[in-house]
């Protein structure tokens, strides 16, 4: 039988477990299209833009833990998927990026639609490859597959001229290559386990590698044992029960100063499953120079790459952590004790939510309190970019099986594909989005995907007609002299329902529980738009009181 560079491929990406994929369908990549129809077992979803494509496979990647895919057309269709690539980057998060091209004799010429992948996409992926021959193409999505997951996780392009897909090959499907795990020695799991028991105030700060499952129930079972407050990085206050004792809150955007604060009182730092970048140590300052650390992670170029550490461990972090958990923990001593709820005090007292009330809109933390109380166990939540974004992070407690979902790049229109992404992964849970407006109308769109995918989800809209994190920023830098930040909105329950998807409002506080517990009885999509204050910028100030005199 007639078996071509298409079949192969799909063969391959078969024999990765890939079962799905996202794309915005384009004429350089048909074969395989074609392929696919014919072979079966990968379920193609068919998005609205290549951005809203990039990011369902980013998020598909963070809420499973396996590598994301998405297939998007040369020069147009590849750049608009960067920006998801970026932050898979800035997440380690394995997706590979198949990018539909030029003839090969064209490669080179400044065709039609051409970028040059290797130079366009270089600061981002962690490799980017154009196959030339299709013999050569089954080894070299393999390769992808492994670099994507090797090291530190992250975004590989594979670069598929046109003419070379439909060609005759006699190649077979490439298996996945095996990964050696960096199992931690037991003297090295010795060594930190005796920095724990003699430092008086140790503090783990838990990064995204900590995300699966085992990784999860070996953190718990190591903060318990060793006496440890846990402070999560950025977008990652789900990998840690936050009503737990031993948690003592996130380190990322604006945290409360309390919560720095005590990261800066630690006298040893035990990170595990960050490369430490800038927002989890705050701007660079954790650790201090006053404080030792020591560093797990399994790329050891990200080992000291800003911080030298007393010790530094180049291997698993959830192989490190059961590890830890197994290893004779002395009893926590009062002091231990006093330093752990010590470590928490800030994160409790900022937890609180109090309502507020404002002449132009309601106070959205009455939606993180309807989540607080409607949400299940389960539940996926999914989180864009922006100031409503704070509420979430102060006053949303995450349970232990929960799954947040949102970009530490900061990239705005993220939180509408993710949705789509988890809803279509986990059908049997309940899938909720928080977005501005701003980023609503970025990717959107991709509702339209949701209601032809049939997905079970809720789009919850901060509405308050305004680029907001700027305004925030410019009542800062330039009290009272707002500019270029105010937007027209649609009414977005109306919208939904323009889509075909069920529309709701909250225009009062008293709106957002019985709204919430109408949406999750839905079964599809559902868009709640909140008539949000701006004026309550933030879940901590307002624009009143950054303009008053300092």
């Amino acid at each position: 039988m007639r078996r071509t560079a298409a079949d192969v491929l799909v063969e391959t990406l078969r024999q990765h477990g890939v079962d799905r994929l996202f794309c915005v369908p384009g004429e350089s990549y048909l074969e395989v299209l074609n392929a696919i129809r014919d072979q079966g077992g990968i379920r193609v979803v068919t998005c609205r833009h290549e951005a809203g494509a990039a990011f369902m496979a980013a998020a598909d990647a963070k809420a499973t833990g396996r590598t994301g895919v998405c297939f998007a057309s040369r020069g147009p269709g590849g750049s608009n998927a960067m920006i998801a690539l970026h932050a898979a980057e800035q997440d380690a998060l394995p997706v590979v990026l198949f990018l539909g091209h030029l003839p090969r004799a064209r490669m080179g010429t400044r065709g039609f639609q051409e970028i040059d992948a290797k130079r366009t996409f270089g600061d981002i992926a962690k490799w980017v490859e154009e196959v030339q021959q299709p013999e050569r193409l089954p080894q070299a999505v393999a390769r992808a597959f492994h670099k994507a997951n090797t090291g530190t996780p992250g975004p590989v392009v594979v670069v598929l001229p046109t003419d070379l897909l439909p060609l005759e090959t006699a190649a077979e499907a490439a298996q996945p290559r095996s990964r050696p795990r960096q199992l931690p020695a037991e003297s090295e799991v010795a060594a930190v386990a005796d920095r724990l028991a003699s430092a008086q105030r140790p503090l783990l700060i838990a990064g995204g590698l900590c995300r699966s499952e085992a990784a999860r129930a070996s953190l718990l079972a190591v903060a318990e044992r060793w006496g440890l407050p846990v402070m999560p990085t950025f977008e990652n206050p789900d990998i840690f029960p936050n009503g737990h004792a031993n948690y003592a809150g996130e380190l990322g955007l604006r945290p409360p100063a309390g919560i720095k604060a005590r990261a800066l009182e630690a006298d040893l730092v035990l990170a595990v499953g960050s490369r430490l970048p800038e927002l989890p140590t705050q701007g660079f300052t954790i650790p201090s120079p006053r404080q030792s650390l020591i560093q797990v992670h399994p790329d050891p170029d990200q080992l000291g790459h800003q911080s030298a550490p007393e010790i530094g461990l180049a291997v698993e972090p959830a192989a490190f952590l059961a590890a830890l958990a197994r290893h004779n923990a002395p009893p926590a001593s009062p002091e231990r004790k006093a330093w752990i709820a010590h470590a928490r005090g800030p994160y409790v007292e900022a937890q609180r939510y109090t309502a507020r009330e404002a002449a132009d809109g309601v106070d959205f933390g009455c939606v993180i309190a309807a989540m607080n109380k409607l949400l299940p166990e389960d539940a996926i939540v999914t989180s864009d970019a922006g100031s409503f974004a704070s509420w979430m992070h102060r006053h949303y407690q995450f349970h232990g099986r929960q799954i947040l979902l949102g970009a530490s790049s900061g990239a705005m229109g993220f939180g509408v594909p993710a949705a789509v992404a988890a809803a279509l992964r986990f059908p049997e849970r309940a899938v909720l989005a928080l977005i501005g407006d701003g980023g609503m109308l970025m990717t959107g769109y991709e509702l339209a995907t949701a209601v032809k995918e049939r997905a079970r989800l809720i789009l919850v809209v901060a509405n308050n007609r305004d680029y907001a994190t700027i305004r925030f920023h410019q009542e800062v830098r330039y009290p009272g002299r707002p500019y270029a930040t105010e937007l027209t909105n649609p009414d977005f329950a109306a919208l939904a329902r323009a889509f075909g998807a069920k529309g709701l409002s909250v225009d009062s506080p008293s709106e957002a529980e019985p709204v919430l517990r109408e949406a999750l009885a839905h079964d599809g999509p559902v868009v709640i738009d909140v008539a949000t204050s701006l004026e309550l910028i933030t879940a901590n100030t307002s624009i009143s009181s950054l303009r008053a005199p300092r």
